[in-house]
C-alpha cells in the first residue's frame, strides 16, 4: 500500500520540477510516519486481542474454582451439622451411668475429632496476584469483589488454624490425663495392639461416671469447643458459599455479555469431608 502512495506523490511530484525534490522528501517523510502508525496499531491490535484472550482465560479458570470451591463450602457446612449434632449427643450420654469398656466404646468412638484447616481451590487467583495481572480484568466491579473476596477467605483461613490448633491443644491434654484413647477407637478392632481382655481390665474409663471429677469436666469442655468450633465454622462457610456463588454467577453474566461461550464447570472439590 505505502508504494501506491510512493507512487502517486511521484507522478505528483515530476509535474512541478522546481519544488520536486522538496516534495519527494517530505512524501518520504508523511509514507515513513504513515507506515509506523499502522505498524504501531496493527501491534496495539494484537496485544490487545493477547489481552483479552488471557483475561477471558482467568475468568473462565476463575469461575472453575469458585464453583469448586462453592461446593467444598457446602460440603464443609454438612460436616458441621454433623458434628455439632454428634457431640452434643455425646455430652447427653456422658450424663448416664456407663457399665463397662465396651458400653464406653460403642457410645464414644464415633464422635469427630476432626481439625481440617481451610483448603480452597485458589491457584489461579494466587497465579494473577504474583504475576501482577489483576489489572487484566477490565470490569472494574468484577476486579473488586475478586479482591475483596480472597481477602475474606485468607481472614477466614486464619481463623480457622487458630480455632484448630486451639483445639487440638485441648483434645491431646484431654487424651493424655484420661488414658482414654484406647477406649474411644480400640475396642474390637482387628489388629489393634488393645486386646478386649486388657479393655476389660482397665479401668480408666471409670471416670466417665463421675461428673465431678476433673477428667469428667475436661471431656465436657473438648466436647464443646470442638461443637462450638465447627458452629463457627459453619457461619464462615456459609457467608463464603453465599459471596463466591454470587461472584461466580458475575463472572458467567461478564462472559456471555462478552459473547464467550459458558460451559458448564466440571466439580470436583479437593479435601472434601463427607
Amino acid at each position: 500500500m505505502i508504494n501506491f502512495f510512493r507512487k502517486i506523490r511521484k507522478k505528483l511530484a515530476d509535474d512541478n520540477k522546481p519544488q520536486k525534490y522538496a516534495r519527494y522528501a517530505i512524501g518520504e517523510i508523511i509514507l515513513v510516519v504513515i507506515g509506523i502508525l499502522i505498524a504501531l496499531s496493527i501491534n496495539n491490535w494484537n496485544e490487545d486481542r493477547k489481552t483479552t484472550n488471557t483475561e477471558i482465560e482467568y475468568l473462565i479458570r476463575l469461575r472453575s474454582d469458585l464453583a469448586n470451591d462453592t461446593a467444598y463450602y457446602h460440603s464443609r457446612i454438612k460436616y458441621a451439622n454433623k458434628v455439632i449434632a454428634d457431640h452434643k449427643k455425646a455430652i447427653i450420654l456422658s450424663y448416664n451411668e456407663i457399665t463397662s469398656p465396651q458400653d464406653f466404646y460403642e457410645r464414644f468412638h464415633n464422635i469427630e475429632w476432626s481439625s481440617e484447616f481451610l483448603t480452597i481451590r485458589d491457584n489461579t487467583y494466587a497465579e494473577m496476584h504474583n504475576a501482577g495481572q489483576i489489572n487484566i480484568i477490565k470490569n472494574e466491579k468484577i476486579k473488586t469483589e475478586i479482591l475483596e473476596f480472597y481477602r475474606q477467605v485468607d481472614v477466614v483461613a486464619k481463623h480457622f488454624e487458630e480455632f484448630n490448633n486451639t483445639s487440638i491443644g485441648f483434645l491431646s491434654d484431654f487424651l493424655i490425663k484420661s488414658k482414654a484413647l484406647k477406649h474411644f477407637w480400640s475396642y474390637g478392632r482387628e489388629g489393634s495392639s488393645w486386646t478386649t481382655e486388657m479393655l476389660d481390665e482397665s479401668d480408666d474409663w471409670q471416670w466417665i461416671n463421675d461428673p465431678k471429677s476433673e477428667l469428667f469436666k475436661s471431656f465436657q469442655f473438648t466436647l464443646g469447643f470442638y461443637k462450638n468450633k465447627q458452629t463457627y465454622f459453619k457461619r464462615y462457610c456459609e457467608a463464603l458459599a453465599n459471596e463466591s456463588t454470587i461472584l461466580l454467577l458475575e463472572i458467567e453474566n461478564e462472559l456471555r455479555n462478552r459473547s464467550v461461550e459458558v460451559p458448564a464447570p466440571t466439580i470436583e472439590p479437593l479435601f472434601v469431608i463427607d
